[in-house]
């Protein structure tokens, strides 16, 4: 059952449908003939909404995106209470590996607010710019792995919902590691301090914060506008499209919003923390993450969504929703 809004398909799930996403939700996603929703408000009915409402559920949409891009784990699934039903403990796993990885940054956190000792976390320059190094290839060699090799090949052995549960993992893992491989380069000794007086800390911080902002305002806009399933690339790990393809919000500005402005939390973090090791491992991230999209992202979606038979072909589907 569809309906036509805005020259795009919008399908409302039947009874059967709904009964069997929620008894699995990613055998249901493997068994789609395209990946729904998209944006994040797709479903919500705002007009029928009080003012109060609309203030609330905004409040709890952006809270959602800024967990999901600090946590790197999909923190919406909170809130979905018969996902969780049925996928307590996978998504418990997850969430509970996400708060261990993060622990130490935490802990130097309160440290460095006088709550804890502080200094408890210091590493040399060495070792550190060696787990930053790590973090950023191995993020990015891992996930292109993933999508040219290691992914294709799961589908064909244990089959696109197993597929999509070992990369929510996966993906988190990477995530972490590279997370992981910044931090460290905040607990070392400070550098370049005498050749760096000469900028203003008043300076650097106002920069830095402002960067930040854009960075995380842009890859929530990115969200919003391409949904959950598509920030963690769930097309490209199921091969199933998308429903439609979305060019709104950011996207009618910049064309990768995540891989360009919202590298700036990466920046504004290394002119906050007044660090040259930070920004010149903010530059090696911006490249690497292009050169991703360059040569494994892009080409997946000129394959994917160029194809005008095959575009008109889910978009006529009779079930298009997850």
């Amino acid at each position: 059952m569809s309906e036509q809004e805005d020259g795009e398909v919008f399908v409302k799930l039947s009874d059967k449908d709904y009964d069997a996403k929620y008894s699995d939700y990613y055998q249901f996603l493997a068994n789609s003939k395209a990946i729904r929703p998209i944006c994040v408000a797709e479903d919500v009915q705002f007009e029928n909404m009080s003012f109060g409402k609309k203030v609330l559920w905004w409040l709890g949409t952006i809270l959602k995106f800024l967990s999901i891009i600090v946590l790197s784990v999909r923190t919406d699934r909170l809130s979905d209470a018969a996902y969780l039903r049925v996928h307590l403990l996978h998504y418990g796993g997850m969430l509970v590996f996400a708060l261990v990885a993060w622990s130490p940054q935490v802990v130097d956190t309160l440290g460095s607010t006088g709550i804890l000792q502080e200094g408890i976390f210091k590493m040399s320059h060495t070792l550190a710019f060696s787990i930053c190094a790590f973090g950023l290839f191995y993020y990015i060699l891992s996930i292109s792995f993933f999508f040219k090799c290691l992914g294709p090949w799961m589908r064909k052995k244990v089959g696109t919902a197993k597929t999509l549960r070992f990369w929510e993992y996966f993906v988190s893992l990477a995530w972490q590691i590279q997370t992981i491989g910044f931090w460290a380069l905040t607990i070392t000794p400070p550098m370049l301090e005498t050749e760096l007086e000469m900028i203003p800390v008043w300076l650097t911080t106002s920069v830095g914060i402002v960067l930040v902002v854009v960075g995380i305002g842009s890859k929530m806009g990115a969200i919003y506008g391409t949904g959950y399933n598509t920030y963690y690339w769930y097309d490209m790990v199921t091969e199933i499209p998308n429903a439609y393809f979305v060019e709104v919000g950011i996207y009618k500005v910049i064309g990768s919003p995540t891989y360009t402005l919202g590298r700036g939390t990466s920046f504004g973090a290394a002119l906050h923390y007044r660090s040259v090791p930070m920004l010149v491992a903010g530059v090696v991230d911006l490249v690497l993450i292009n050169l991703f999209n360059k040569f494994v992202e892009q080409p997946f979606v000129e394959k994917m969504y160029t194809k005008p038979s095959q575009d008109q072909a889910y978009r006529n589907s009779a079930n298009l929703d997850i």
